[in-house]
């Protein structure tokens, strides 16, 4: 089910680099600067946690799901960036008390370190991955979460590094193969995009999404090249098949994939 979901994630991907939806949506004013984290004072546990329950574990676990739901809903206002910021503030304050309850607990090192990506901290969010990659060496995971944020970022080779770490850990892993196919195609790497991208999807679907992120970058000719590859290789495709119409009737619209770090 997790892998289920950061799939989703893969397949969305690029919001602030580039391409899988169509769409003209604008990007919302960069927030304001968040106001400094203290660095003296660390989050303490809320005392009716340690009285009430027996095992700090499971404190961390309901820490981190409280945290994933203000993740979520912070997601979800970009309209009122004050109120987006606080409610981010409060998950990332969550994930450190989880942490603080189980230092064990992989998923609120992810969480933590994708706050600090949403928050525009990537010095702590890299900070972040890399205490946990040290910490947990058999977890791929962090090594796509530091990809994801250097995606962000839009700085695709050191996303690629990270993604090929990752891949190397699991080389069946349809996230990764799908992530970095994504990369090397934004970087312009067409060829690896296109080979990476038929192992996670198959031959056509590979083609069309190569398509989608060179229409995204402008280089018209050769995304209509590999638009009707996808097509000649799968004439049922209906996604290229909507596209090509598209384009034929004159959209030159926004053909965005978004890189969201997964959940």
């Amino acid at each position: 089910m997790e892998d289920r979901k950061s799939l989703l994630w893969a397949c969305s991907l690029l919001l602030c680099a580039g391409c899988l939806t169509n769409s003209s949506q604008k990007t919302p004013n960069a927030p304001p600067s968040p106001p400094p984290t203290p660095t003296a004072q660390q989050p303490t546990v809320p005392e009716h946690l340690v009285k009430k329950d027996k095992d700090p574990k499971a404190a961390a676990r309901l820490l981190v799901a409280t945290a994933k739901f203000s993740e979520r809903e912070a997601k979800s206002l970009d309209k009122d960036v004050e109120q987006q910021f606080k409610v981010r503030y409060q998950a990332k304050d969550r994930y450190q008390l989880a942490l603080k309850l189980d230092p064990g607990c992989i998923d609120a090192y992810r969480g933590l370190g994708r706050i600090y990506v949403d928050l525009g901290d990537f010095e702590r969010a890299e900070e972040t991955f890399r205490r946990a990659y040290v910490k947990f060496p058999k977890e791929s995971i962090f090594w796509y979460e530091m990809a994801q944020m250097h995606n962000r970022r839009k700085d695709f080779s050191q996303a690629a590094v990270h993604l090929q770490k990752a891949l190397d850990m699991e080389p069946e892993n349809r996230i990764y193969l799908t992530t970095l196919g994504l990369t090397m195609a934004r970087s312009g790497q067409t060829e690896q995009a296109v080979a990476l991208l038929s192992r996670s999807m198959g031959s056509a679907s590979a083609y069309y999404n190569v398509a989608r992120m060179l229409l995204h970058l402008q280089r018209n000719d050769e995304g209509m090249h590999y638009l009707r590859l996808a097509l000649q290789t799968n004439p049922n495709l209906e996604n290229a098949r909507e596209l090509l119409t598209e384009i034929q009737g004159g959209n030159t619209g926004n053909f965005r994939i978004d890189f969201q770090a997964g959940e």
